[in-house]
């Protein structure tokens, strides 16, 4: 097997590096900005203050001390040019009122599952588009076997 010469091999690295570089400036000549958006800066993700509030389906009164899970994908940059999507779990608990909160939460679809021993556990996907949202989780007692 022959080896390249080092010369060679130094343009060859020299080219790939300039190619490298040049790339996020043409991409982001080319990708249009949003109406109002300054130029030449990237908009943050947008972001919901997201409370839950967890009540007994048949009484409405709350359901305090249940576990609630948040499942969603964060949409990360890498070296400007690869984007990777991290999927992050949240693990939050209800107070005395039946209410949980996070500030933080990617707008976007977004799986809630709660669970409480002696009651039926919760899942279901919402799509989280506002700012400031609350979601109202109704949850029911175990049904009773006719045996």
């Amino acid at each position: 097997m022959t080896s390249l010469h080092p010369h060679l091999r130094k343009v060859g690295a020299a080219a790939l590096l300039a190619c490298a570089l040049a790339l996020p400036v043409c991409a982001s000549r080319q990708s249009p900005s949003p109406k109002g958006a300054p130029k030449g800066k990237q908009s943050a993700p947008e972001t919901t203050n997201l409370t839950i509030r967890v009540v007994d389906q048949a009484s409405g009164r709350p359901v305090t001390n249940a576990s609630v899970y948040l499942r969603f994908q964060e949409k990360k940059a890498l070296l400007f040019l690869l984007h990777k999507h991290q999927k992050v779990e949240l693990d939050l608990k209800t107070d005395n009122h039946g209410y949980t909160s996070f500030p933080g939460v990617p707008q976007g679809k977004l799986l809630i599952q709660v669970f409480k021993p002696s009651w039926q556990t919760f899942g279901e996907y919402y799509q989280i588009d506002q700012p400031k949202q609350t979601v109202l989780i109704k949850l029911h007692r175990p049904q009773t076997h006719w045996y």
